[in-house]
């Protein structure tokens, strides 16, 4: 209610002028006509459009079936052509009866038959007939033709012989099954007449075969030859007829260009799809209720009501509209911050524009951006002084200025009471040397390869030292070597997992440095099998690790590094610890590449 009244303030206060009002007016209209635009478009091409789009789709469902049964006819006509052509084949169609039934010679002419019927589901059988011997021989046989069962083919074969190849429709034993039948009469001239090979096709695997391609369960598939006879169709009782002896067919214009048509039967509308096989001289006719497609048609609506995204669309001209109406007093606030100085101090006295929500938001940018230019100044300097106070503190905690002459005194010492360099020589010039390196104030930062070998000259003091009870080993990958890190990082992580974690062992003490490269970071973990800390001291560390740096009695290496890292490498910089009681340490430097 609160944020509802405020508005209303607003309004009451600016009435036309506000930017509130303006906008919503100009938006809303906008948006009324974009509707209004996108219903008369829809409304007016929604049935044109779903026609036609249903109608290409049974158009491409169609020459797919096509391709796939012209396919299978192909394959029917190649297997007749290869047979006629068999020399065995060849022998039985021109002896006379007493050469041709040795049993050898059936069983060679089946064979060859049982070559392409048994490889071929959709072939139910295939005779081979001889006119001279009126012999047949089949998938299962051979036998006189006077004797053979199925003889709804014979007829056209004999009083056709002379005429083309062809494709025929027929009932296997006058009853079933339905049967496309290629049949391949064969002559030896023109005039001598030798008999013929009859490839059949069942019709019930054929339309298995291709029911994938089939749109619609309600699909009817008719195809014609040459003389308008129905060789297959969906429905079998049309099947071997003439297309015009069938009832709602005589509407169908298949003779003209391929497509699709609508055609009415009774109460229904059907989608008429007709194309031409590239192979035979046939038509595929797919006839299918348009009530078939229901589901498609309400999805296409949906589709269509959708388009109202195309409000967005129009939403952005009109937002477009919106943005080029306000941007004169918008103009007038990106000059401001671009040049507040403009304004002076006194940005109370108007600033060129009229008293709107614009006007107050301007004074109030003007005086907010003289505060804190003021504050931003005051917190550099604060910032600068602070982190120069801090690093200082922090260094001379590691760094006794005074103690790398001092050591260099008694190094020259030992080295003059023994006449030459010695072990004790040799640890004060590691010493030293690790002292000069810290006191080094150029730079803070250097590669991880130097630092490795400051690391090093400490590792060769300890083991002086302590001589077999600590070990230390290396893993570096190369390619870490030449990135960058703070100086004196490693030497005192080392010393902490020495005294803390492996002098008061009895044992051999390992301690574990690698250093790899993961994503954008360097990381760095030294582990030492030392005796450990309880989880509630881990706890403690790792919360000292993300506040302020606080002098402590214990693991002041820790700290110190870990405070150096975040001043001098940022804030993803930094260290973490987990430990176990008698199991061992293990410190996880961050240094973001």
């Amino acid at each position: 209610m609160k944020k509802d009244s405020r508005i209303l303030q607003y309004i009451q206060d600016y009435r036309f002028n506000s930017i509130l009002v303006k906008s919503f007016g100009i938006i809303l209209g906008l948006l009324i006509l974009t509707y209004f635009i996108i219903i008369f478009a829809v409304s007016h091409k929604m049935d044109r459009i779903i026609a036609e789009e249903v109608g290409n789709m049974s158009t491409n469902a169609l020459a797919k079936t096509r391709d796939r049964i012209d396919v299978v006819m192909n394959e029917a006509v190649q297997i007749a052509g290869q047979l006629s052509l068999d020399e065995e084949v060849y022998k039985f169609l021109l002896p006379d009866t007493k050469e041709l039934f040795g049993r050898d010679q059936v069983i060679k002419v089946k064979n060859k038959i049982e070559m392409y019927s048994g490889v071929f589901d959709y072939i139910d059988t295939i005779y081979i007939y001889s006119n001279k011997s009126k012999y047949i021989v089949t998938n299962s046989g051979g036998g006189k033709i006077s004797e053979f069962d199925d003889m709804t083919w014979f007829d056209n074969l004999i009083k056709r012989e002379y005429e083309p190849n062809r494709m025929i429709s027929r009932v296997k034993y006058g009853t079933y099954p339905y049967l496309i039948s290629y049949i391949h009469p064969i002559r030896l001239t023109q005039m001598q007449f030798l008999g013929g090979i009859i490839v059949n096709i069942d019709t019930q695997k054929l339309e298995d075969l291709i029911i994938a391609n089939i749109k619609a369960s309600q699909e009817r598939l008719v195809i014609l030859d040459d003389r308008d006879n129905i060789i297959f169709s969906s429905n079998r009782n049309e099947m071997g007829k003439k297309i015009d002896q069938i009832k709602g067919y005589e509407n169908i214009n298949y003779q003209n260009e391929d497509g699709y048509q609508i055609i009415h039967e009774g109460k229904e509308d059907l989608l008429v799809a007709v194309d031409s096989s590239k192979e035979f001289k046939w038509k595929y006719i797919s006839l299918t209720p348009l009530s078939a497609y229901a589901e498609y048609h309400n999805s296409i609506q949906a589709f269509y009501g959708k388009l109202l995204i195309a409000c967005i669309i129009l939403s952005i001209i009109a937002t477009f509209i919106i943005a080029l109406y306000c941007y004169t007093p918008v103009k007038s606030i990106l000059d401001l911050l671009k040049n507040p100085d403009t304004y002076g101090e006194d940005y109370e006295g108007g600033i060129g524009l009229k008293k709107d929500e614009i006007h107050d938001i301007a004074v109030n940018i003007i005086r907010n951006l003289y505060s804190n230019k003021q504050l931003q100044q005051e917190m550099k300097e604060y910032t600068n002084i602070i982190n120069k106070a801090q690093l200082t503190a922090l260094q001379a905690q590691i760094s006794p200025h005074f103690m790398y002459n001092t050591l260099e005194n008694i190094r020259w010492r030992s080295i003059t009471s023994s006449g030459g360099e010695n072990e004790i020589s040799q640890i004060i010039l590691n010493l030293s040397e690790m002292l000069r390196i810290s006191l080094e104030t150029n730079t803070q930062i250097i590669s991880i390869e130097e630092e490795i070998h400051n690391a090093k000259l400490y590792i060769e003091i300890l083991q002086l030292r302590y001589e077999d009870k600590i070990k230390v080993e290396w893993d570096v990958e190369e390619e870490v070597l030449k990135h960058s890190i703070v100086k004196v990082s490693l030497q005192p992580l080392i010393e902490n997992a020495v005294y803390h974690g492996i002098k008061p062992l009895r044992r051999l003490g390992i301690i574990t440095i690698s250093i790899k490269k993961e994503d954008k970071y360097i990381i760095i973990y030294v582990k030492d099998n030392g005796i450990g800390m309880d989880q509630e001291e881990v706890n403690c560390l790792n919360q000292d690790m993300v506040e302020k740096y606080t002098l402590q009695q214990e693991h002041i290496g820790i700290r110190n590094v870990n405070q150096r890292l975040k001043l001098l490498m940022g804030d993803e910089a930094g260290i973490s610890i987990a430990s176990s009681l008698q199991e061992g340490t293990i410190v996880t430097v961050t240094v973001p590449i």
